[in-house]
């Protein structure tokens, strides 16, 4: 694994994402298989470890570290294990749902959520996707409406991760009528709330075994310190996601590191026609390419993670620029890895096929390529409208 000079605070924790994770891998086979996995023991074990809450304030229980610490982590916890699931309570006690509740208007919003979120006792997800809505996220129909002092809300999210399992669903939500982004703000719902029906959802060909389901909302209510900001905060919501996009392109990289090893492994140890298979010229140009398409990754990363205010704020453009780079280059560095472990590759049997599927979920997940390309557009040329 290739890395920039880790500080001393860096190597110890880096040290303690290997320990952590470690005993995760022989699992994730079975994980994959069965389409389960045993969440809030992987969770445990990281908020033992100290990997919960990573940037997130001291006042509600975090570490106060930085992005690149966030990143040295989770690279070391998916690098490791190989799969999504084990830095899954570090993503969600740092990213963007605590990230969400931190902009929340009122304190005891604050107070009420964020201790459990980021010590890792409660997970909380993001409710944003709509079944009739995709990636048109202005264009959201779920709604909260007042009733006395509480909110009613009403509506359908699919493609949650977390659901049907986490405790807490930040949800964005339109209040009143006002079209487009204008009308949107945010809220928080508990699982057990009267009116919450989570459900489990399409089963992807990748991640296999973290959950991702449906929440439907039946006149559900909501007391007052549950609504994390009302409606015209739509922009500020949106920056939260800065950090997911950082966790996806940490992601990125770990799971094109995992699946480099397995290629060098595979064809350092087997021989054709009386040579390591590694000695081919077509094999080590292989190689070569996927090395260098990785470690172009990483450093897109690492800028995207060191330019991020007061260390711990990521910003759009760098954070988008990095996700979209390894949205991109993962499947490739993935299918290079199978070709190279030839007929084992394409077998349940070898990791290749497994770490394959997995880069296609990362292609989507926190904004396809045509959607981050929209965005970037919009940034790089501010004088011209790009209504997507």
């Amino acid at each position: 694994m290739t890395t920039v000079k880790l500080s001393q605070i860096q190597q110890e924790l880096r040290a303690r994402a290997i320990e952590a994770a470690t005993p995760w891998r022989s699992h994730v086979d079975e994980w994959d298989r069965t389409d389960e996995a045993p969440y809030g023991q992987v969770a445990a074990t990281m908020a033992a470890a100290g990997l919960c809450g990573l940037t997130m304030p001291a006042k509600y229980g975090g570490a106060e570290l930085t992005v690149v610490d966030y990143v040295v982590v989770v690279e070391a916890l998916i690098a490791t294990s190989q799969s999504w699931i084990v830095a899954e309570p570090t993503f969600g006690s740092t990213g963007p749902g605590p990230t969400i509740v931190l902009r929340a208007e009122r304190e005891d919003t604050r107070e009420k959520f964020l201790p459990d979120i980021v010590s890792g006792r409660k997970a909380c997800a993001i409710a944003l996707t709509e079944p009739e809505h995709g990636s048109d996220l202005t264009a959201l129909a779920t709604s909260a409406v007042p009733d006395g002092d509480n909110y009613v809300i009403n509506g359908s999210k699919r493609f949650i991760t977390g659901s049907p399992a986490n405790e807490l669903y930040a949800t964005f939500v339109r209040f009143g009528d006002q079209p487009g982004h204008r009308g949107i703000g945010a809220v928080i719902v508990e699982k057990g709330s009267p009116g919450l029906r989570l459900e489990t959802g399409a089963r992807f060909s990748g991640t296999r075994g973290l959950p991702h389901g449906e929440v439907h909302f039946d006149n559900c209510v909501i007391p007052p310190e549950n609504v994390i900001c009302g409606p015209g905060h739509f922009a500020e919501l949106m920056m939260a996601f800065n950090m997911e996009r950082i966790h996806n392109a940490t992601l990125s990289l770990a799971l094109a590191e995992a699946a480099f090893d397995e290629a060098v492994s595979y064809t350092s140890g087997r021989s054709a026609y009386g040579k390591p298979i590694i000695e081919f010229q077509a094999t080590y140009h292989t190689l070569v390419e996927m090395r260098m398409a990785i470690d172009a990754h990483r450093l897109l990363t690492q800028h995207a993670a060191a330019n991020s205010v007061e260390g711990r704020f990521p910003t759009a453009r760098e954070s988008t620029f990095a996700k979209l780079s390894g949205a991109t280059m993962l499947p490739e560095v993935t299918r290079q890895a199978m070709i190279l472990c030839g007929g084992d590759g394409a077998t349940l049997d070898h990791a290749a096929q497994r770490l394959h599927r997995d880069a296609m979920a990362a292609l989507v997940a926190g904004g396809s390529p045509p959607v981050l390309k929209n965005a970037l557009a919009s940034q790089l040329f501010p004088d011209h409208r790009f209504r997507q």
